[in-house]
């Protein structure tokens, strides 16, 4: 029988397994994450969403998370917009983050807590009110002809995904937040783990499953 969300055992699962999870990312040699790395984003570049999508939402890998390096430099590189998560501070909400619109490496620079986040000068897009494809300009929007719009794909980190696209963060609900504003549902969304941590947990009503998960393994859209 799941377990409740208002049951103890619920979180008290969660936590133990993100924690084990984590251990075992962290115990990665650095060779082999950048080996398993290498080859998940190669999956993902040889997807037909990735070669047709004009605007792609990434990360940039931190804590042994899987890297994302070569699918920014492709993404800069092949003209497309690249989206990246920048945390607000904590004065602002708990587990709030924007997708900000993100150049270059040279716009990176460390944010609320200490990761690499696209600074102050980098436009976010709207937080409410978006349609699919919804065409909408802002003052601070560097570019005119391409105004912002959602991505059509956004590629996760995640601590760990059950094999029906169930995902485990690190607790804090940065990512559901966003991703459950009005709109949202409408872009592909990919989560990037090492094999090690598909693995089956409870979740709850406001986790935000994925539509697929890619490891050095396999890719699978569900």
């Amino acid at each position: 029988m799941p377990l409740s969300p208002n049951d103890p055992a619920f979180s008290e699962s969660r936590t133990t397994l993100r924690a084990e999870l984590i251990r075992r990312r962290k115990a990665l040699d650095p060779a082999d994450r950048e080996r398993r790395s290498a080859i998940i984003q190669r999956r993902v570049l040889d997807l037909p969403e990735w070669r047709d999508a004009d605007t792609v939402a990434l990360y940039v890998a931190a804590r042994n998370e899987v890297s994302t390096a070569q699918l920014l430099e492709r993404a800069w590189a092949e003209g497309k917009r690249v989206l990246l998560p920048r945390c607000l501070p904590p004065d602002a909400g708990e587990g709030i983050m924007d997708f900000v619109l993100c150049r270059g490496y040279d716009e990176l620079e460390p944010g609320a807590f200490g990761l690499l986040e696209p600074g102050s000068a980098c436009p976010a897009l709207p937080r409410a009110g978006w349609e699919r494809d919804a065409v909408r300009t802002g003052r601070s929007w560097p570019d005119a002809s391409r105004p912002p719009r959602l991505p059509d794909l956004i590629v996760v980190p995640a601590v760990g995904i059950s094999p029906a696209g169930a995902r485990l963060g690190y607790g804090k609900g940065f990512y559901d937040r966003l991703l459950s504003l009005p709109g949202w549902n409408g872009a592909r969304r990919l989560a990037l783990v090492y094999a090690f941590q598909i693995a089956d947990f409870p979740s709850g009503p406001l986790d935000v499953p994925m539509h697929g998960y890619a490891t050095e393994k396999e890719l699978v859209w569900l």
